[in-house]
């Protein structure tokens, strides 16, 4: 496994790769290239500006791609088939309903619109509404999403899947829609499900469940209350994260149940660690990554500020017994966070 740091300068320097990101837009961070190298997955800006100035290189040869820093050869890469894109669907590639991230992380976008973007209070790192190809569906149908899963479980059944949404309204934020999803693919194929859903009433989180999701993130971003108002304007308050956070442990148990927090927004590094306490004090998971900028953007992630949160981090280690093993979804894939590799 690669040690933290090296992991860390990954995420936020980027790699330069003669190769084109599989995933390409919805939610969540893209423009990345997913590869596995010393038994860990990365997923690594690389269309980004920055990118371009990176030391971290993938280098083709005879016997595939090598990892460098430099002069220096890391390890031999293993990146993802994604053949499945070659399936069409209504005329269209089985990756526009179904992406492939990461390394086995399959991702979709129920929807791409989404109520914040129309009431102006995007959050600042969102891309869910941009980038949409010539073609693309806003909309997606359960039934062709379930097309587009099955067929790509069964060119790697090792894959789980990653449901995300724009949030469509205030009201079940969109876990009707999952469920009708989970539902349509669950009566073709049994793959791990991961829903990923602002705080939602306790009654919607049951439906998940019942619906075949088996883990759920209900993903914070920032524990800094100074900074929240300007990058998740629309989002409720942490109040309401601590409550769904507590339903949803006790509805998909402990471990099951899943955070982001975005480090490189003007967050102190305190309030990461006291947002690290508050999940795992829950048996809520976690994932700790650096923000990483959307395509075409000047914007930049300080690597130092970084460091100095997961150092932080690193004296935690011992207080919790997190459970690093994860049915499905981002701390399956662990492609854009260092904290597995920092908690193993």
């Amino acid at each position: 496994m690669l040690d933290y740091k090296t992991k860390l300068e990954l995420l936020v320097l980027g790699v330069r790769a003669p190769l084109t990101p599989l995933r390409r837009g919805g939610g969540g961070p893209v423009g990345g290239i997913g590869f596995a190298v010393k038994d860990s997955i990365v997923s690594a800006p690389a269309v980004q500006s920055f990118a371009k100035l990176s030391p971290y290189k993938l280098v083709e040869r005879e016997d595939g791609f090598w990892l460098y820093k430099g002069e220096e050869k890391i390890g031999k890469v293993k990146l993802p088939s994604a053949k499945y894109y070659e399936h069409k669907i209504k005329g269209l590639s089985a990756g526009r309903y179904v992406a492939l991230d990461g390394v086995n992380a399959l991702v979709t976008a129920a929807t791409r619109r989404c109520i914040h973007v129309e009431t102006g209070k995007k959050c600042v790192f969102c891309v869910i509404e941009e980038n949409v190809p010539e073609n693309q569906i806003l909309d997606k149908e359960p039934e062709d999403i379930a097309e587009a899963v099955k067929v790509a479980y069964e060119e790697d059944r090792s894959r789980h899947l990653t449901l995300t949404t724009g949030t469509p309204n205030l009201i079940d934020k969109g876990a009707l829609r999952y469920a009708e999803i989970a539902k349509r693919i669950r009566a073709e194929i049994d793959i791990p499900i991961h829903a990923q859903i602002e705080p939602v009433s306790r009654e919607y989180l049951e439906l998940l469940y019942s619906s075949g999701v088996d883990t759920i993130g209900i993903h914070v971003e920032t524990f800094d209350d100074r900074i929240r108002k300007a990058v998740v304007p629309g989002k409720p308050e942490i109040e309401e994260y601590l409550k769904s956070w507590e339903n949803a442990v006790e509805v998909f148990g402990e471990w099951n149940v899943s955070s982001w927090i975005l480090v490189g927004l003007g967050e102190s590094v305190e309030s990461v660690v006291r947002g690290f306490r508050a999940m795992a004090e829950r048996g809520v998971y976690p994932y700790i990554a650096p923000y990483r900028p959307p395509p075409n953007s000047a914007e930049k992630t300080d690597l130092e500020h970084v460091l100095n949160v997961y150092g932080a981090l690193k004296s935690l280690k011992g207080e919790y017994k997190i459970k690093l093993k994860f049915k499905a979804g981002c701390p399956r894939c662990t492609g854009c966070s260092a904290i597995l590799e920092l908690l193993s």
